[in-house]
């Protein structure tokens, strides 16, 4: 395989489907040796603009269905995970901008991004709390107030948003999306297509 394989990933910072996949996702990339260029997005836009519903919006049997699903995937990966966090949803903007720095920065997001799914859904940890996510980014070997700091940079609301529309243009339309050479994989059950699809490159 070419070792600059870039897999594009696009998540939002409080997906539960997101954390599910996550550390299979980083596994995945690590033993293929793939690069991954990180890309959060904001919910409130990419929903309603890919024909999607916030779940606050969605009807009751869809919201019951959810909570039966996500014991499933929790059983059945044998992760920790809260049917009803505490903090969720939380706006996303200042986690994901930091995730944004960090990229700009060089360094590798996938730790913090790790990080800030299981604050949300495992430890009852606000992913939307300043302080919270310094001590987040410091934990993972970041400098978090450094990051912190970088990320409200007015350049970075821009990136938000730009990333967010990008992704829109491009099909992306739930969390988490996969994307490689161009061929969408939506959903963390859909990493086995993932994984055949970088085995034959």
């Amino acid at each position: 395989m070419n070792p600059i394989t870039t897999v594009d990933y696009y998540f939002s910072i409080v997906s539960p489907w997101t954390y599910m996949g996550d550390r299979r996702f980083q596994t995945l990339v690590q033993r293929f040796g793939a690069h991954v260029v990180y890309h959060p997005l904001s919910s409130p836009d990419l929903f309603p603009a890919t024909g999607g519903a916030l779940l606050k919006d969605r009807a009751q049997p869809r919201k019951d269905y959810r909570l039966v699903e996500l014991a499933r995937w929790r059983d059945h990966l044998d992760i920790p995970l809260n049917l009803h966090p505490k903090h969720f949803p939380v706006p996303e903007a200042v986690a994901s901008k930091m995730i944004l720095a960090a990229q700009e920065a060089g360094e590798n997001a996938g730790p913090l991004l790790s990080a800030i799914l299981r604050a949300v859904w495992a430890e009852e940890r606000d992913a939307s709390d300043p302080d919270t996510l310094v001590e987040l980014a410091n934990a993972v070997g970041l400098d978090g107030a450094k990051l912190l700091d970088a990320s409200k940079d007015a350049s970075f609301d821009k990136a938000f948003t730009d990333t967010t529309q990008t992704a829109i243009a491009r099909g992306v339309f739930g969390y988490p999306t996969y994307v490689l050479n161009d061929e969408l994989f939506w959903g963390q059950d859909r990493l086995d297509f993932l994984e055949n699809a970088l085995s034959r490159l």
